[in-house]
């Protein structure tokens, strides 16, 4: 049987704090780079859409180099009127763990990432 033990992190290590500002703005960055502002909901478009934004996204918080292990999903849906609704609740460390949600919307679909970075 396998024992699981958790070693927290050090609280004063950069490398090992989720600052939730740097990791939005990373992702704000890598979803306008990705999607041009004026662009249009096009079905056809939202599998490589949401593949470029999540792979460039893990790849550019990766580079910062710090003790986390990241976890990036996006939602791309079409801007009809339709509702969407969602939670999310995760047992961690909250002195270290972190999560952030960067909403981007256009006249034609709303683009929704999460992102959660777990201290290693």
């Amino acid at each position: 049987m396998f024992k699981l033990t958790a070693i927290p992190c050090e609280v004063k290590d950069p490398k090992k704090n989720f600052n939730e500002e740097e990791i939005k703005g990373i992702i704000k960055e890598v979803v306008e780079e990705s999607i041009l502002k004026d662009s249009a909901y096009l079905h056809s478009r939202i599998s490589n859409w949401n593949a470029t934004i999540v792979d460039t996204a893990v790849k550019r918080l990766a580079s910062l180099n710090k003790s986390f292990k990241y976890i990036v999903t996006c939602t791309i849906f079409e801007r009809n009127g339709a509702g969407i609704h969602a939670t999310t609740t995760c047992y961690w460390d909250s002195n270290h763990d972190g999560s952030t949600t960067y909403r981007y919307d256009t006249n034609s679909m709303h683009v929704i990432v999460n992102v959660w970075g777990l201290c290693v």
